[in-house]
């Protein structure tokens, strides 16, 4: 019994894997149970054990979205590389949408997902670890910081939109509109704006 739980569990994260494989390749349109199925050799039948439907896998796949990126938030606010968390912790949302469009767009806009709790639970998660890095800042008022930190979540989505509309034509212009953006949160924070 032990043994087949075991299988389970790894024909779950192999699923999950390939499914995000899939995405980044080709978007939400090209995420096919069958696609997934073929790619672990595994039968459509075997992922209903794991998922209840394509908007199940979506959700998972949404959900472990919003873990890396509060993990990658965390980490970058820990690592001392940055001379303010909100830095730290804008610069690794901003990494984040870029090395991985697909997926965040999937987070953000996918209709399926709009409903789900645990997929919104994840994401205030992700939220509050990134709300974290404003608090203790002297150039945000205490009372601001939620304000601040949500304006600049809510401006990932367009952000995202900018980084996807890149393309790979050329590869580092995303990267080049990341560091303008970090560029212009310092600069909106900085005490000569507020004057």
């Amino acid at each position: 019994m032990a043994e087949e739980l075991k299988v389970m569990g790894t024909l779950r994260r192999r699923a999950l894997d390939a499914a995000r494989g899939l995405l980044e390749a080709g978007g939400v349109d090209g995420l096919h149970l069958r696609a997934i199925a073929a790619e672990v050799r595994s039968g459509v039948a075997t992922l209903y054990h794991h998922f209840a439907d394509k908007n199940a896998l979506l959700a998972a796949l949404a959900i472990e979205g919003w873990e890396e990126l509060a993990r990658a938030i965390d980490q970058a606010m820990a690592s001392g590389k940055f001379p303010h968390r909100i830095d730290a912790a804008s610069r690794a949302f901003l990494t984040f949408i870029h090395r991985n469009p697909q997926l965040y767009a999937l987070m953000q806009t996918e209709q399926a997902l709009a409903a789900n709790d645990a997929v919104r639970a994840a994401e205030r998660a992700a939220f509050a670890v990134f709300q974290s890095a404003f608090e203790g800042d002297g150039r945000v008022p205490p009372e601001r910081v939620e304000e601040v930190s949500l304006t600049i979540w809510v401006l990932g989505r367009g952000i995202a939109s900018a980084v996807l509309m890149q393309g790979d034509e050329d590869p580092g212009a995303a990267g080049r509109l990341v560091a303008k953006v970090i560029s212009g949160f310092g600069f909106l924070l900085s005490p000569r704006f507020a004057d």
